[in-house]
């Protein structure tokens, strides 16, 4: 089989509430297609009949004549059942260029199991039992981690997120069948067999899931991707506009890596009018910079706070750009935050290089609608309050070569 342009690998896990929205967007790759120069392919597993299907997608055909495995039913939260599937995508369909796209992904860094916490809270998860004081859905489960409590790099306090109402937004992906998920850790275990079955980096990796383009992340996966595009903020349940996209890349199968990035950047802002959403591509190899400003702007604060500067410090926290999550802010509106507030030379001084960072690492970033008009493209993990991440925080690779975790204990005790 020649060698084509680009294979565009879709792991959707869609045995969840999202269910209707990955058969939608199985249509949408279906408006254009494999072509003699870029080859589509998409598992997916749902929830209606407990089946995992491998397509190969073409035009003009039906869902069903695109299926070449069925592999019955199988658990989107065991990193073994992506690893297999990237590998046979590679292996069936040789590529110049690899985009990799983990649909509705973002369970968190921490391997903890949400479905088990929920378990010694003395909560039932039930698929089809009736929700009670002791019995919520797993569509609940979702929802509530992927907002207030949710963390797209460490899970939170299952059983105060259990007790709030619905929030009804596209959320964490879980296997509701197999009651597990795919955390971060496990992804960056996923993407280094991806790595080693390439023998080299993945081209480009895409999250369609919300709040995934944090620095941390990044950081995280920068020996496995070379470019990473996502968003800081939630995505709607609609998510990328697959048909535009793909009808851009197979219009001009010689696109770089760089250059399909910044399309679905465009396409995706483009396809919202009413929502508030963001997306950015970000080239992980400028993550260490970024991390060294990060690193030298933490430790300028920490000596800033120790000078009287907590107040402003804190109103700089308080008033930058934040997301759905609201742990989650705005790096480079942070960064100029702290530069306006503070009296500190030093901390003006290394917040710029913040800034400066992010014209390497940002490689292309839009907003559309009401409260993101502050955006710049990547985000970091910085609460108001941070006492109950910090076991957690200071696992990730970024905490254990920066002083960022020490930073915002200082800010915690000042």
């Amino acid at each position: 089989m020649p060698t084509k342009e680009w294979t565009v690998l879709v792991w959707m896990a869609g045995d969840n509430n999202l269910e209707d929205f990955a058969l939608s967007d199985l249509q949408e790759l279906k408006k254009v297609g494999s072509t003699s120069k870029v080859d589509v392919l998409v598992q997916l597993d749902v929830m209606r009949d407990d089946h995992t299907r491998r397509y190969h997608i073409h035009k003009g055909t039906s869902v069903n004549e695109d299926v070449v495995e069925d592999l019955g039913e199988t658990n989107t939260g065991d990193p073994k059942v992506a690893v297999d599937f990237f590998k046979w995508g590679i292996s069936r369909c040789p590529a110049k260029r690899y985009l990799a796209v983990i649909w509705n992904h973002g369970s968190g860094i921490d391997e903890t199991d949400i479905y088990r916490r929920a378990y010694r809270a003395r909560m039932t998860v039930g698929r089809r039992i009736a929700p009670s004081a002791t019995v919520v859905s797993p569509r609940l489960v979702r929802a509530a981690l992927s907002r207030r409590y949710g963390r797209a790099i460490f899970a939170s306090t299952v059983k105060q997120a259990l007790r709030q109402p619905k929030f009804g937004v596209r959320g964490i992906a879980y296997d509701d069948s197999a009651r597990d998920f795919l955390d971060n850790l496990e992804l960056a275990k996923v993407l280094a067999a991806v790595k080693a079955k390439l023998k080299r980096k993945v081209d480009l990796l895409g999250f369609d899931a919300c709040l995934m383009n944090m620095l941390e992340i990044g950081y995280e996966l920068r020996a496995s991707a070379g470019l990473v595009v996502g968003s800081e903020e939630v995505e709607p349940g609609d998510g990328w506009p697959y048909d535009r996209v793909l009808a851009d890349l197979v219009a001009k199968p010689s696109m770089t890596a760089e250059q399909l990035g910044a399309t679905i950047v465009k396409r995706y802002a483009e396809s919202y009018k009413s929502d508030a959403v963001t997306q950015s591509l970000l080239d992980t190899t400028r993550t260490p910079a970024t991390a060294r400003a990060v690193d030298e702007l933490a430790d300028a604060l920490i000596v800033a706070l120790k000078d009287g500067e907590y107040g402003n410090v804190v109103k700089a926290v308080k008033d930058a750009q934040r997301f759905d999550m609201k742990d989650f802010v705005d790096l480079g509106d942070l960064a100029g935050q702290l530069r306006k507030r503070c009296r500190s030379e030093a901390v003006k001084s290394a917040a710029a290089a913040v800034i400066a960072s992010l014209d390497d690492l940002v490689v292309a970033e839009k907003h559309v609608g009401a409260g993101l008009s502050r955006a710049s493209g990547v985000s970091i993990y910085c609460p108001i309050i941070v006492k109950e991440a910090e076991p957690v925080y200071r696992r990730l690779a970024f905490a254990k070569d920066t002083r960022w975790d020490e930073f915002l204990r200082a800010c915690d005790q000042a």
